[in-house]
């Protein structure tokens, strides 16, 4: 997700913590930001759980965005899940202790990173262990967040 602060862009990180399985048709849709009916990730959206990250711009995008290095923590977790949702098969990936490991690592302070708005990592551990067992998306909340 995206806003507009001045002239330079800034991209924003949500994790949204879903309860239910996502279709692979609908999470298609999701991940190509189609506008196509998806009401069962409408509804599980509803009932997510949130979770602000942080904030980049466009000085923090890597070269090659897929690869997880980011130049800020809550930019390498953002395209690592977009990676983890379209590669193979598109999804909202499950959150179990594998994904979890790998989204505290990627989120770890690295001496290369740029300045930026982020969340510190307790919290998102904290976010993450709460919620595993169920689906992660990067969305930003209708109202209410848990954070």
């Amino acid at each position: 997700m995206s806003t507009t602060q001045g002239e330079a862009p800034i991209y924003q990180l949500w994790l949204a913590a879903v309860p239910s399985r996502i279709p692979e048709n609908e999470a298609r849709i999701y991940w190509n930001c189609k506008d196509d009916p998806t009401p069962v990730l409408d509804a599980g959206l509803r009932r997510a759980s949130y979770l602000y990250v942080g904030s980049w711009g466009d000085e923090h995008e890597p070269e090659n965005p897929y690869a997880g290095r980011g130049h800020c923590p809550a930019n390498r977790v953002h395209s690592w899940l977009f990676y983890r949702g379209t590669i193979d098969c598109y999804q909202a990936p499950l959150l179990d202790e594998g994904l979890m490991a790998q989204l505290v690592e990627l989120y770890r302070p690295r001496s290369s990173d740029l300045p930026a708005d982020v969340i510190d990592l307790p919290r998102l551990e904290s976010f993450l262990r709460r919620h595993l067992g169920l689906y992660l998306l990067t969305e930003e909340p209708g109202s209410e967040t848990d954070g």
